[in-house]
């Protein structure tokens, strides 16, 4: 008998001690599951489901949003926020109606109505997008600390603040070599208490910021330059799309999951547009990559980059782990999978580290001059055929009616043209770099001269 495939939105994992020396099928589960507390399946009410379905798309990708509204312009941005939320929910709804049918993971429904081979490309953009959201994470991270050395040193930082991220590898690691990922939930619930606070702190300097200077300098309604980018960045922003399918099964009632999904999609797609809004109306031109570069130099400030990249470091390793656990099974035979001895654990921490090293090589070079560029450009190769494609190609298999399947095909090359559009935007963007919008990273050098 063939071993049951893994699926990497499952991010499985062994959840016993002694995994080791049993087949790795009979100790799976899920990082979603994890993550939704520990909801048995078929209990949670559609309550519960609604707060971890926010709590999993409202996270660090806000922060970027006020950046990438200047990079569409405040009117053309809000419109396009609204029309990408609203295609999200629709091909959402459209995943959903497949899982209904097929059950189990996302990876399942693939293999189960196309086949192994979609299943494998699934795990590639989840890969790419999950290390391309850590990566974008580290360049937050090394940068939001260089400005709070800088602040405190008054301008006399040791190094540049790129450097600081090979620093808290000492502690990203460490934690990417955890196989029970339910050992970390309190750094999840402490990474989401920083986060809440954190967005409520910038909503509250973006408004002090307006009562007291008006509206930021150099506003635009419209920037058709750039606006591919804000597309990319808005779809960054739904990062919890592995976080569907897990919602519908373990509610009690899966047939209250549609309406559970269009309440939590309208709640974040309104917080959004308010942070994307509110953040470039307070600074105008002059807003960052992350609008928590923007917040002026005080305590509570400086207090706020600090909890947001601490936040961020607790949150790469749950970010990674499905990365983690599909790269380690391709390198590792399933022999080898389970050995309890120190080589081979230590063997497989080696190739965890690996990746973990990828990420934070990858964030070094970029810098954090490109940071806004590269998360519109992770968002665009990563996300979208996850949120657009897929969807649309299994709602194809289960359908019957032709307008469903002509609006599954509609669905599909709208996925794959915003990809192919927005990439090359996006690398010409990198090539041949338009003017400044005013998204320049602020330095510590610069902001001790603030």
């Amino acid at each position: 008998m063939s071993e049951k495939p893994h699926t990497i939105e499952e991010a499985k994992y062994e959840t016993q001690a002694h995994y080791e020396d049993y087949s790795p099928s009979q100790y799976e589960k899920s990082l979603s599951e994890e993550q939704i507390e520990h909801v048995p399946e078929g209990t949670a009410s559609p309550g519960k489901a609604l707060f971890m379905l926010l709590k999993a798309f409202i996270g660090t990708g806000v922060i970027f949003l006020p950046g990438s509204f200047a990079k569409g312009g405040l009117v053309l941005s809000i419109i396009l926020m609204v029309i990408i939320a609203s295609i999200c929910l629709f091909s959402f709804q459209r995943l959903v109606k497949a899982q209904r049918q097929t059950g189990g993971s996302y990876g399942h429904v693939a293999e189960t109505l196309l086949n192994r081979w979609v299943r494998y490309t699934i795990q590639f953009f989840l890969c790419l997008s999950q290390m391309g959201f850590v990566a974008s994470y580290m360049i937050f991270i090394s940068e939001n600390v260089g400005l709070v050395i800088g602040t405190l040193s008054d301008c006399h930082a040791p190094f540049p603040s790129k450097y600081f991220i090979w620093i808290f590898m000492i502690i990203i690691i460490p934690l990417c070599w955890v196989r029970k990922i339910g050992r970390l939930g309190y750094c999840a619930l402490l990474a989401d208490i920083f986060i809440l606070f954190g967005l409520i702190c910038v909503l509250y300097f973006s408004s002090n910021q307006i009562h007291q200077h008006g509206a930021g300098p150099n506003i635009t309604m419209v920037n058709s330059d750039s606006f591919a980018l804000m597309i990319g960045t808005a779809v960054f922003s739904f990062e919890g799309i592995g976080m569907v399918v897990p919602m519908i099964e373990g509610m009690k009632d899966p047939s209250k999951f549609p309406r559970v999904l269009t309440i939590g999609m309208i709640i974040c797609t309104l917080v959004f547009t308010l942070i994307g809004t509110i953040g470039y109306v307070a600074f105008g031109d002059t807003i960052q990559a992350s609008i928590v570069a923007n917040l002026p130099r005080e305590p509570l400030s400086i207090t706020v980059q600090l909890l947001y990249a601490i936040a961020m470091i607790l949150t790469s390793p749950f970010m990674l782990y499905p990365a983690l656990t599909i790269i380690e099974q391709s390198v590792f035979s399933p022999r080898h999978r389970g050995k309890v001895s120190l080589k081979w654990k230590w063997l497989k921490n080696l190739c965890r580290s690996m990746v973990a090293l990828v990420c934070a090589a990858v964030s070094f070079g970029v810098g954090a001059d490109g940071l806004d560029k590269f998360v519109a450009l992770v968002g665009s190769i990563g996300a979208v055929p996850l949120c657009f494609i897929f969807p649309a190609l299994f709602h194809f298999k289960i359908t019957t009616s032709k307008v469903q399947r002509s609006l599954d095909i509609i669905l599909g090359l709208f996925g794959v043209a915003i990809m192919i559009y927005t990439t090359y935007v996006n690398v010409n963007s990198w090539v041949n770099p338009l003017p400044s919008v005013g998204t320049t990273p602020v330095t510590p050098s610069q902001t001790c001269g603030l």
